[in-house]
């Protein structure tokens, strides 16, 4: 199988280095040694031969008032974006995440497109999984509508979600609307039996006794400039003996116009675990939420959601949520948003209730 593989990645990169459009150099051991200076490094090399680096970002500060317990800010992210193109065939991304003051620093992705077309994309690193629309194209919050995340985005769609492997993906332009694709192995979310799906991610490398059957899926959607609709899949093992599996599916609906939006999300899990006998069951997890928004002034946008997450296992957090919420737009990347949540779960009587005020920019 190793060898197989090393068949297959040096034919991969003797394809890309035979391509027409490409201009190589060949570099002699002396002409390398011209390049060496007193001052600077690989960067200040880098920066020689490659014409322009992208620089971007987005930052979000939050305020909480909960129904019960303190009040609080919180510096949520001060995330940044680096890209570069360095030819009509090559383009690299990374993002670097800064959240709530510094607490939680992460490499969120980090990857390589090699296109041979718009149909035909190579994608390796550590990419978003393209586990929903949301995940894949609407989690920043200069983008989405909300001050907190659906449920089903945290807790199913573990948004932000990247893994480590490789994706082919593409479109093919019609005249309306462009279908996508996307197909990919990955190392996969890792954890123990039956723990949430949240904390299993960040298994960037599969070495020393963990977990090394690696992941499948994929996504199959339409969109144009207005509609987004797709479908998604994935499924590998999750725990370190390789036993008990874990399937993610699910369903996005996204429709923005000049006015108005339409946003939607159905996933659902299909967890296996261990019962105290030690056989197998599986548990289903279930989330959606259905989200409207309509511009009531010129900068001024209402929103309506509610989402729902359902877990078949016995004394679970069942919950309901309903937001209400108004989003004044500063420009095109910076909204200021205000949020009323109105929460019931399974587990208490009580109906819950959170004001949420945030700021975010994106730059």
């Amino acid at each position: 199988m190793r060898l197989g593989f090393s068949i297959i990645f040096l034919t991969f990169c003797y394809t890309l280095s035979s391509q027409n459009n490409l201009d190589f150099v060949n570099i002699s051991v002396s002409d390398e040694t011209k390049t060496q200076e007193i001052t600077g490094g690989f960067g200040s090399e880098l920066a020689k031969k490659v014409s322009f680096v992208n620089f971007n970002g987005f930052i979000t500060n939050e305020f909480f008032i909960p129904k019960e317990g303190p009040t609080t800010f919180d510096n949520h992210y001060f995330n940044l974006f680096f890209s570069s193109q360095l030819n009509d065939n090559i383009f690299i991304e990374a993002q670097l995440e800064y959240e709530h003051a510094g607490k939680d620093i992460d490499l969120r992705y980090a990857y390589a497109d090699y296109k041979f077309s718009n149909a035909f994309v190579i994608r390796t690193g550590k990419f978003l999984v393209p586990a929903g629309v949301f995940n894949e194209y609407k989690y920043p919050e200069y983008i989405s509508k909300t001050v907190s995340r659906a449920w089903v985005n945290r807790e199913i769609t573990p948004s932000a979600w990247a893994e480590v492997g490789i994706q082919l993906r593409g479109t093919v332009k019609l005249n309306n609307i462009n279908p996508y694709y996307s197909i990919y192995a990955v190392n996969g979310l890792h954890g123990e039996p039956g723990v949430d799906i949240r904390s299993m991610r960040g298994n960037d490398r599969d070495s020393k006794g963990g977990n090394t059957n690696k992941a499948l899926g994929g996504a199959l959607g339409l969109r144009n400039s207005r509609l987004n609709a797709a479908l998604n899949y994935y499924s590998g093992k999750y725990t370190a003996d390789n036993v008990l599996n874990l399937e993610i599916y699910g369903a996005s609906f996204y429709y923005t116009a000049s006015k108005y939006s339409i946003w939607s999300e159905l996933h659902k899990a299909a967890q296996d675990n261990y019962t105290t006998d030690g056989e197998i069951i599986t548990n289903d997890k279930l989330g959606f939420y259905l989200q409207a928004g309509l511009f009531v002034f010129p900068k001024l946008e209402s929103i309506i959601r509610y989402d729902q997450i359902d877990f078949e296992q016995e004394g679970a957090n069942n919950r309901k949520r309903w937001t209400f919420g108004l989003n004044y737009h500063l420009s095109q990347t910076a909204v200021c948003k205000v949020n009323y949540e109105i929460i019931n779960t399974d587990l208490d009587s009580d109906t819950d209730e959170l004001i949420g005020f945030q700021l975010a920019i994106g730059f």
